[in-house]
């Protein structure tokens, strides 16, 4: 079987998440006859040398490589897995297709939408796998509503609502301040999370035919990790309406000022048979015939809302390790796995969208 290395880039949290998913699978592929690669040479490459050997050191035998070239001269590397800031995703994974890597990239693809189209003909051109990761696809709660929609059990769908937010205070302790930046992040929540929701509307029920949007920054300026004052040039609040085919609605929400009160993110999917509920964890269904019937009377409290629900149990699974050991297999077999450059570039298509028919 195939032992394919790996160069995770970056050193922060989403490097943390790749790299323990890619030790993981390491760990339980050696002990698999029937399993179809191995995870060969670990590689981190950092812009701080100090952090990216901190990371290392967090897992067995994982080498640190400061030099991007030499990581693209490696023949023991075969995946970029790119976890890099926005505005250097282009450049970065351009150098890898060139070299003949394989991609996997944290979303969006790229900053701006031109260059996502770019990297993704390159991708194609040169017959190298690429994968975008949408880790809300494999979550337990989404994927088991989209074993459940396959199979037609909420028949038709009137709409889908998605809330996601949480309160993220003016002095930022736990985030860069380039995430505020547009043309370090290429855009706020919009870009940021539509990537995800666009994604799952279109992978659960159609494709998404008409957009609005309107959006919302409501601190204009913020004070970073090391307390420098910095404006806020992108949004931190947006709501998005779709129309899909065929005629359902979506309506999502997102926000970094707003403070939770649920699991997040929340979804909600309607149909003409029955409607779902779920979370990244746990799922809810409501069937038509256990569907009570409503009547409102405002002087009198609703203590009851869970009527008619049913939990259905769930498989506990991590979503980056799934997606991450389908991409690797998808090389192993010489079949190629999406969601793929092709999706993102979709999403980011949506997104630029959605930006240009926000409300004024």
């Amino acid at each position: 079987m195939p032992e394919i290395g790996v160069a995770v880039l970056a050193t922060g949290r989403m490097a943390q998440i790749h790299l323990a998913a890619l030790d993981a699978l390491r760990t339980t592929n050696r002990f698999r006859e029937d399993a179809p690669f191995q995870v060969g040479k670990l590689v981190v490459h950092g812009r701080n040398e100090e952090k990216a050997r901190a990371l290392a050191a967090t897992f067995p035998d994982v080498q640190v490589q400061m030099d991007y070239d030499a990581i693209l001269n490696d023949p023991g590397v075969h995946v970029v897995d790119n976890c890099l800031v926005n505005s250097l995703h282009y450049p970065t994974l351009r150098a890898a297709i060139e070299a003949g890597k394989h991609v996997y990239t944290e979303k969006p693809l790229t900053a701006h939408l031109d260059e996502a189209r770019r990297l993704r003909d390159q991708a194609v051109q040169a017959g190298v796998h690429h994968g975008i990761v949408q880790n809300m696809r494999f979550q337990a709660g989404p994927a088991r509503a989209k074993e459940i929609l396959q199979r037609g059990e909420l028949g038709r769908i009137f709409h889908v609502r998605a809330v996601f937010g949480y309160f993220v205070p003016p002095d930022l302790a736990n985030r860069p301040a380039w995430f505020y930046q547009k043309e370090e992040a290429g855009g706020g929540i919009v870009h940021d999370m539509m990537a995800h929701f666009f994604d799952l509307l279109e992978y659960w029920v159609a494709p998404v035919e008409q957009i609005a949007a309107v959006t919302g920054t409501f601190f204009p300026e913020r004070t970073g990790p090391g307390g420098e004052r910095f404006p806020v040039e992108v949004e931190d609040t947006g709501a998005v309406l779709a129309r899909l085919r065929g005629g359902a609605i979506a309506d999502v929400f997102a926000s970094w000022v707003r403070r939770k009160h649920e699991a997040v993110p929340t979804f909600q999917i309607d149909g003409e048979k029955g409607s779902l509920l779920f979370n990244f964890h746990r799922l809810w269904i409501q069937k038509s015939e256990e569907t009570p019937l409503f009547r409102f009377d405002p002087t009198i409290e609703q203590v009851n809302n869970e009527q008619g629900w049913t939990e259905l149990l769930l498989e506990r699974v991590n979503p980056f390790q799934e997606q991450l050991r389908q991409f690797l297999e998808g090389i192993a077999t010489r079949k190629p796995v999406r969601p793929d450059w092709n999706d993102a570039v979709r999403t980011q298509e949506l997104i630029e969208e959605a930006y240009a028919r926000t409300l004024g």
